[in-house]
C-alpha cells in the first residue's frame, strides 16, 4: 500500500480524463423487493419438506439446494432490474462532468464540491474466503444529491480511480469514503493507524472528510 505523496507532484502529473460508468437505481423499490425476497425462507421450508418427503435423502438435499440457490439469486439480481438510467462521470483537469439520462451537471474540483463514495470493490475482488465483489455495488453522491451506482471491473480500473480520488483530495474537494468496515482513504480496506495518520497529514483532512 502506498504512503503519502507530495501534493505538487500529484497535481503536476499529467493524467487523461477518468470516466466512470454510472447507473441510477430506484433504490426504494429495490430495497422493498429485497426484503420481500426474505419470504422465500419461510416458504422454502414446506417446499423442501414436500419435495423430499418419502423420496430419500438425495432428493431432499437437491430440493434444499435449489431453494437456497433461488433465494440468493433473487437477493443478487433483483436490484439490477430497477436501473432507471445509465450515464457516466468524466473527471477532467478542473471539473467533474455528470451525464446521466437527460441530466448534464458540472461540479468544480474545489472545496465547493462534496463527493461521498461507498465502495464495495472491483469485479472479482475477494472480500472474504467465499465472497467476491460484483464490481457494481459501489455508490457515489455529489453535494448530497442523487446516489448513483458506479462500475469498477478490474484491479487496474480501481488503481486508476484511486489515483484520481487522491487528486481530488489535493484539489480540496470534500471527499468522504466508506468501505464495509467503516470510513477509509483511497478505497482501501483495513488501514492501519499509521497509514490513516499519513493520509490525514497528506490530505489535510480527518478520517471523515
Amino acid at each position: 500500500m502506498e504512503g503519502a505523496q507530495d501534493a505538487q507532484a500529484v497535481l503536476s502529473h499529467k493524467v487523461p480524463p477518468v470516466k466512470l460508468r454510472l447507473l441510477l437505481v430506484d433504490t426504494a423499490k429495490a430495497r422493498r423487493l429485497m426484503y420481500l425476497s426474505l419470504l422465500v425462507i419461510p416458504l422454502g421450508y414446506p417446499m423442501v419438506w414436500l419435495l423430499g418427503r418419502g423420496s430419500g435423502v438425495a432428493v431432499f438435499i437437491c430440493a434444499f439446494i435449489c431453494w437456497l440457490g433461488m433465494f440468493f439469486f433473487i437477493r443478487k439480481n433483483w436490484p439490477d432490474r430497477f436501473i432507471t438510467a445509465e450515464g457516466h462521470l468524466l473527471s477532467t483537469g478542473k471539473e467533474l462532468l455528470l451525464n446521466i439520462g437527460q441530466q448534464r451537471i458540472t461540479f468544480p474540483l474545489n472545496a465547493a464540491t462534496t463527493v461521498e463514495i461507498t465502495y464495495r470493490g472491483f469485479k472479482g475482488e475477494h472480500l472474504t474466503n467465499r465472497i467476491t465483489a460484483s464490481g457494481i455495488d459501489n455508490f457515489i453522491q455529489f453535494n448530497e444529491g442523487e446516489v448513483y451506482r458506479f462500475e469498477v471491473l478490474t484491479a487496474q480500473a480501481q488503481e486508476t480511480l484511486r489515483n484520481e480520488v487522491r487528486r481530488w483530495y489535493h484539489l480540496k474537494v470534500q471527499v468522504k469514503e466508506w468501505r464495509r468496515d467503516g470510513p477509509t482513504f483511497l478505497l482501501h480496506r483495513d488501514l492501519s493507524y499509521e497509514q490513516i495518520q499519513a493520509y490525514k497529514q497528506e490530505f489535510g483532512v480527518g478520517l471523515y472528510g
